[in-house]
């Protein structure tokens, strides 16, 4: 380790030199500097260098004050890899896991944090950021074995990690739509519309069946969530929508003849004719707004001119 300066003063890291002789130890140690460029820097180089001991500190690091030196760590997380999934699943799984990654003296005042795209909010304790940037990081690792933590901390009573965990699992795509059409079924509707919202994401032809179930929701929100995620996937639902407007339960009717309006794909405009000729008053309403609106798509026909007024 290089340290230059008086003894007495705080101690200084040359993180470059650190860096090269892959000094794990030393870098661990400038992780707990006073000086936040330090730390920053001595978190990004043991995501460089670092081994499965550098995992448990760059944990203790996701509690930092400083954003910056909070993102690096989360970075040479995800660069760790499979040695950090352990850890960062455990954070999640149990709320007073965080508990043994504090100082001793830590204070556990608000914390704001800065997330994709810049938004900004806080959380309450360091605790509390580290089992949000776990759900995160686990999201760019993507280790199957976070797919159920994760569906799990979509019923957590934090507010931050349900949504970080909904992000982490929209990035495994097929392996996550099993576990989360199961998410279908749960008791709670905010988890069943969070699910569905996922389902969307993961822009898999496999979540069209689960959502297409999910328009039969008690839930109105949850028909909606499911109804929005179907027209994200666009192409790949559009079969099995034009189908589900035969369907017994009136609710799926109109959700799948709204979905394919927002598709656009000409394929459903036989169909839809056929729904405004053998629905009711409403469903003949969002079949042919349905048509109508594929055909401007589609650049069959346009908006009929207002009539001219007289005076």
């Amino acid at each position: 380790m290089q340290r230059v300066g008086n003894p007495a003063e705080e101690r200084r890291f040359n993180i470059d030199l650190l860096r090269a002789e892959e000094n794990i130890d030393g870098l661990i140690e400038a992780l707990g500097s006073e000086d936040g460029l330090t730390r920053q820097r001595a978190a990004l180089a043991l995501g460089d260098v670092g081994t499965e001991a550098a995992a448990g500190p760059l944990i203790r690091a996701l509690g930092d004050p400083l954003t910056a030196v909070r993102e690096a760590a989360a970075d040479s997380l995800a660069m760790l890899g499979p040695p950090a999934v352990g850890p960062l699943v455990e954070l999640i799984e149990d709320p007073g896991a965080s508990g043994k990654y504090e100082e001793t003296a830590a204070a556990g005042g608000p914390v704001s944090v800065t997330g994709p795209g810049g938004r900004t909010w806080e959380v309450e304790t360091r605790r509390d950021l580290r089992r949000v940037y776990a759900a995160a990081i686990l999201g760019e690792i993507g280790d199957p074995a976070a797919v159920g933590p994760l569906i799990r901390a979509l019923r957590d009573a934090n507010d931050d990690l349900r949504c970080q965990a909904s992000g982490a699992l929209a990035k495994f795509g097929r392996e996550a739509v099993e576990p989360l059409g199961a998410a279908l079924a749960d008791p709670d509707p905010d988890v069943r519309i969070v699910a569905a919202g996922v389902l969307g994401d993961t822009g898999e032809a496999a979540a069209v069946e689960p959502l297409v179930g999910a328009l039969r929701d008690e839930n109105g929100d949850v028909r909606g969530a499911a109804g929005g995620a179907l027209v994200r996937l666009g192409g790949a639902a559009v079969d099995r929508l034009i189908a589900a407007m035969k369907d017994a339960d009136r609710n799926v009717r109109l959700y799948a003849a709204g979905a394919l309006k927002y598709i656009g794909d000409p394929r459903a405009i036989a169909p839809l004719r056929d729904l405004a000729r053998s629905g009711d008053a409403e469903e003949k309403g969002v079949a042919e707004d349905a048509i109508a609106k594929i055909r401007m798509v589609q650049g069959e026909a346009a908006p009929e001119p207002s009539a001219p007024t007289s005076r």
